[in-house]
């Protein structure tokens, strides 16, 4: 079933695509990418953001992880490329939407980073499906972890598509920010650290220390999670040397991804220490800690609760799966608070042009899981809170899913409300302002690259979507088989 699962996601997740690059991260990931695939190197050409090195060199200051997990998608778009170069359906992106102000409505283009899609076409293309990948391995682990805590094949489905639909990473599964992959390593050492065990505990420590070392070249942020795993195995393996030991052991296999980095930033800044991020560009953790909680909390900008409305099922969910998973509790309890302080000190806490609370996406699925743990238990109340969130969640993703997220700031520019500096930028309500914009803009201009594909070559793009369509409906009628004959044999198990 999980394999019925992946596709699932991945074929939804790659059909709702855009195509192009977003944002500064975005074209700063694919660039590093590409200089690795055609040149072994990690050099790029100067660019905002960009950090100068070693012999006048620059660099991103972003973590290689991204990069790495995209050289074999840019490898297939090099191979399209080859074989059908110029071809229109990988360079369709749309170009204007609306926005209704006062009675009129002002047209707004996006920002101009996505017409590297006109240049590199199939590349880019291909590259950003990467997160559509990491998304839907993201969505199996989250199944996968559901499972682990006794919840039936069919409830952890349904939480699943929560997590897949009506949270941001629905969005983010369309662009190349880390954070996707990030959530999918953090979620990875969380279902394979819990309760390992004896037969495959050596097996399960290895990838464990994979997934986090993965993590630490994503965001060196990673790192102190790595510590916080630790601690939960030390206090949870019954006697205390033998929590020790695994500690350790975890901690070795994480050693890789640490020492990489401290290299990789040896080679290009002259220090282990020099990240990228010691540059005047960035102002550290300058932001007042209260200040930024309130606005990661309850701003109407950047608040979790507005753009992932499942997360309050860990409110529903708090006692009683403490009552049964206190250790557990306290483990998503202490990595959601160090995530939300160090995002909410961090000077550029709303994460720039972007959907919702970015750097708050790793965590919302150990949010999301307790209410889901005790949902299982309590059909009654759960469901229809799961319902309403659910529906409230997909609403709030639909607008930036056909509306491009930089248009919204495109906008805000152009009638004057907000300047380059961001100043205020806490104040503005995208959520909003994209739902007004998808019902003034022509469906013909959504941010789909299905949609624009098919004005440029239609006669392929009908056979993309019917292969497209093919795929879903197996993969759905799988899933359905496993769901009725799991049902099937549990019917038979009480009967006996």
């Amino acid at each position: 079933m999980r394999t019925s699962i992946f596709f699932f996601f991945l074929v939804l997740f790659a059909v709702t695509t855009a195509g192009h690059i977003y944002t500064i991260d975005g074209y700063l990931n694919y660039s590093v990418t590409k200089s690795m695939a055609s040149r072994a190197a990690l050099d790029i050409p100067k660019f905002m953001m960009t950090v100068e090195g070693l012999e006048g060199r620059h660099y991103s200051k972003l973590g290689i992880g991204q990069s790495l997990v995209s050289l074999p998608f840019y490898g297939m778009g090099s191979l399209v490329e080859r074989i059908a170069p110029e071809n229109r359906i990988f360079r369709a992106y749309s170009r204007s939407f609306e926005f209704p102000h006062d009675n009129d409505l002002i047209s707004t283009k996006p920002q101009t980073l996505i017409k590297t899609s006109d240049k590199d076409g199939a590349r880019v293309f291909f590259t950003t499906l990467t997160n559509a990948t990491v998304a839907a391995a993201l969505c199996v682990l989250f199944w996968m972890l559901l499972r682990s805590f006794g919840i039936s094949p069919g409830l952890a489905f349904v939480g699943t598509l929560l997590l897949g639909f009506a949270t941001p990473l629905w969005v983010y599964s369309r662009d190349l920010f880390a954070e996707p992959l990030f959530a999918c390593c953090l979620v990875a050492t969380f279902y394979l650290l819990r309760e390992p065990g004896a037969s495959s505990e050596h097996r399960k420590f290895v990838l464990a220390g994979f997934a986090s070392s993965l993590g630490i070249l994503v965001r060196m942020s990673f790192t102190p999670i790595v510590g916080i795993f630790a601690v939960y195995l030390i206090f949870t393996s019954g006697d205390f040397r033998a929590g020790w030991r695994k500690a350790l052991k975890y901690g070795l296999y994480c050693l890789p991804g640490i020492l990489i980095v401290g290299l990789l930033n040896l080679s290009r800044f002259g220090a282990p220490t020099l990240t990228g991020y010691h540059t005047a560009f960035d102002k550290g953790f300058s932001v007042p800690l209260g200040q930024g909680l309130f606005w990661n909390l309850a701003s109407s900008y950047r608040s979790i609760l507005l753009y992932a409305p499942p997360v309050l099922l860990f409110i529903a969910g708090f006692a009683g799966f403490g009552r049964k998973y206190r250790a557990e509790l306290v483990l998503i309890v202490s990595i959601a608070a160090y995530v939300f302080v160090i995002y909410s000190k961090w000077w550029a806490w709303h994460g720039g042009w972007c959907w919702g609370p970015r750097f708050l996406l790793p965590i919302m699925p150990l949010l999301i899981l307790p209410g889901l743990v005790v949902m299982g238990k309590r059909p009654r109340w759960g469901i229809p809170l799961g319902i309403v969130l659910g529906a409230t969640g997909f609403v709030a993703q639909l607008g930036a899913i056909l509306i491009n997220y930089t248009a919204a700031y495109s906008y805000w520019i152009k009638i004057g409300r907000l300047d380059w500096a961001e100043a205020d930028i806490h104040k503005f309500t995208p959520v909003t302002a994209h739902l007004k914009a998808m019902l003034a803009t022509s469906p013909a201009n959504y941010d789909l690259w299905v949609v624009q594909a098919c004005r440029v070559g239609r006669s392929q793009c009908v056979w993309i979507i019917l292969v497209f369509a093919a795929a879903i409906i197996l993969a759905t009628i799988r899933i359905v088989k496993h769901l009725r004959t799991g049902q099937l044999e549990r019917s038979a198990q009480l009967e006996s």
